[in-house]
């Protein structure tokens, strides 16, 4: 293994938690030839430099708390990523219900605030439309759009 390349994985591993086709996709950008990727990225995995559980977790609290986005958005993404079906079941654990609910509502609010014209079955659209875009489940959406509109 060579230590600059290890040296530059860790880093890069070290400023942000990572998964495992990003750390691939860093040693493609590097060079580092295929026998050699599994080396890697056992050392890193050896040495706390990846997790993919904690990356999960973390993904998940940060997309749902900053980007506010829902269930859906946050699965296709992480499928995206490549994280096993088994982490996407367990990602949901440290979501609370109530806040999620409380964060579709909020984000409908302001979506129907922004909506200068139009009637109200265009707002209704445009709020569905933006909710849904934001990952959130169509039956979740309509149950909590029939009380603003």
């Amino acid at each position: 293994m060579d230590s600059k390349v290890l040296n530059q994985l860790a880093r890069y591993c070290a400023y942000q938690e990572r998964c495992t086709s990003e750390i691939k996709q860093k040693m493609k950008d590097l060079l580092v030839a295929e026998t050699d990727q599994a080396l890697y990225l056992s050392w890193l995995s050896e040495n706390n430099y990846l997790n993919e559980a904690r990356f999960v977790e973390i993904f998940v609290r940060s997309k749902f708390n900053q980007k506010n986005w829902g269930r859906n958005k946050i699965m296709f993404e992480l499928k995206k990523r490549g994280i096993p079906e088994s982490m996407l079941i367990n990602a949901w654990e440290d979501l609370d219900e109530t806040e999620y609910i409380e964060k579709l509502k909020k984000i409908i609010l302001k979506k129907k605030v922004e909506i200068k014209t139009g009637t109200n079955q265009q707002k209704y659209q445009k709020c569905y439309a933006f909710a849904l875009s934001k990952g959130y489940e169509s039956s979740l959406i309509v149950a909590h759009l029939k009380g603003l509109f």
